[in-house]
């Protein structure tokens, strides 16, 4: 146990409460054992690239959120909708962000970088790092430049050639890298040999089964057998394909009982609510977005939960965040996915997989898992809570970053 001193801890994290991230808890929890924590963030604005109601989009703005000094830093509005707006709210950020940690970056003795999506807002810290001689400690739940190029950018030599040496820049200049997925090790010790880069997971935020009250609304899904997907709604998560595999599997069985849930919201929303009322794909609902407390309840009433990626090596190194969710809720899992998750699922018997790219296996597999006895179904959870705590232990994962920022 890691005793609080007087160290002073900035995290950088373009995301922070309101919006519903695991860096939220990590900072209350070492707020709440004593430790003297600050967070440099954007206004919040995620996912829908609009202020949240109660706050105004300053260039600087100031707050105290349960006892944390919170520091944030603007962005452009709409940042969602075209890709050239996206980029200049990325460097947009990183300005302010660079001006701020000029004025304040001394007064800390350590920066703690919360790494969720591209390296400009955690170019604040190298800065602070580069100036003021502090420890920085990297947490990763993204690798660039793989995933840039995954999406299609960078794709002349110059673009490539800057992109290496940004990222080189970052990781060299951290003293502590650690990564949510283990594939990450391999692509980020390219950029930062020196260093012994460290495995720590995602955790789960969900409450288990076992923990939930009786909910005072009854979550009603409108079917006898639910698949649900619960989540960020985007292309990656190659939802089309699920939907095409889930529509052939429908039109084949005709069974009326079975449904197909999406719980949440994102940039392919619209895209595959016109495709399910053009192609008239009966059986499908779209929730929209619930809060995050509300999720267990949903959870609890699926009978089989989806995780689905593209297929391309990069998102098959990933384990996403709602997969430790997904075993919280103790519901078999239907993995529509190629790589690291494909493997834990098959590894530890939790459910079922398709490839991502195979729409006739998709659509077996849904005919395969719906007409499957309860005793199956139970039999594919009876190891998630081992998994869960060989893995992806909250109390475990939080001590081991204590250990390396505070220790």
């Amino acid at each position: 146990m890691i005793i609080p001193n007087g160290k002073k801890i900035l995290i950088i994290t373009e995301v922070f409460n309101p919006e519903d991230f695991l860096i939220n808890d990590l900072a209350f929890s070492w707020k709440k054992q004593g430790f003297l924590v600050s967070v440099l963030t954007r206004n919040p604005s995620y996912p829908n690239g609009q202020v949240y109601p109660g706050y105004k989009n300053h260039l600087f703005h100031h707050e105290l959120i349960n006892g944390i000094p919170v520091f944030r830093v603007q962005f452009i509005p709409g940042y969602r909708t075209f890709k050239l707006l996206k980029i200049l709210n990325y460097l947009w950020n990183m300005f302010l962000g660079f001006i701020w940690a000029v004025r304040n970056g001394r007064k800390f003795d350590a920066i703690y970088i919360y790494h969720t999506g591209p390296l400009t807002f955690p170019a604040i810290g190298i800065l602070i790092k580069k100036l003021y001689k502090k420890q920085t400690i990297i947490w990763t739940q993204d690798v660039w430049p793989d995933t840039v190029y995954a999406y299609g950018l960078a794709k002349d030599w110059f673009s490539r050639s800057f992109l290496e040496y940004f990222v080189k820049w970052i990781y060299s200049n951290c003293d502590s890298v650690t990564v949510s997925c283990p594939g990450y090790v391999s692509i980020i010790s390219k950029y930062c040999k020196d260093q012994n880069i460290k495995f720590i997971p995602q955790w789960s935020l969900t409450k288990k089964k076992t923990e939930l009250l009786m909910n005072s609304e009854i979550i009603s899904f409108p079917g006898k057998f639910n698949f649900v997907f619960a989540g960020n709604i985007g292309k990656v998560q190659n939802l089309e394909n699920v939907i095409s595999g889930f529509d052939d599997y429908i039109k084949r069985s005709k069974n009326k009982d079975v449904w197909l849930n999406f719980i949440g919201d994102g940039s392919d929303l619209d895209n595959l609510k016109e495709k399910v009322s053009k192609h008239k794909i009966v059986n499908v609902k779209f929730w929209g977005r619930i809060k995050s407390s509300e999720i267990p309840y949903f959870l609890d009433k699926a009978d089989v939960l989806i995780i689905a990626l593209i297929n391309k090596p990069i998102f098959n190194l990933t384990i996403p965040a709602k997969f430790q969710s997904y075993l919280n809720a103790e519901k078999p899992i239907f993995g529509i996915i190629s790589g690291e998750v494909a493997n834990l699922i098959n590894t530890y018997n939790l459910g079922w997989v398709a490839k991502p790219e195979d729409i006739l296996e998709i659509a077996n597999s849904f005919r395969e898992i719906s007409e499957c006895t309860d005793n199956n179904l139970r039999e594919k959870i009876k190891n998630m809570n081992t998994l869960l705590e060989k893995k992806f232990n909250r109390e475990k994962n939080i001590e081991n970053f204590t250990e390396i920022v505070f220790g």
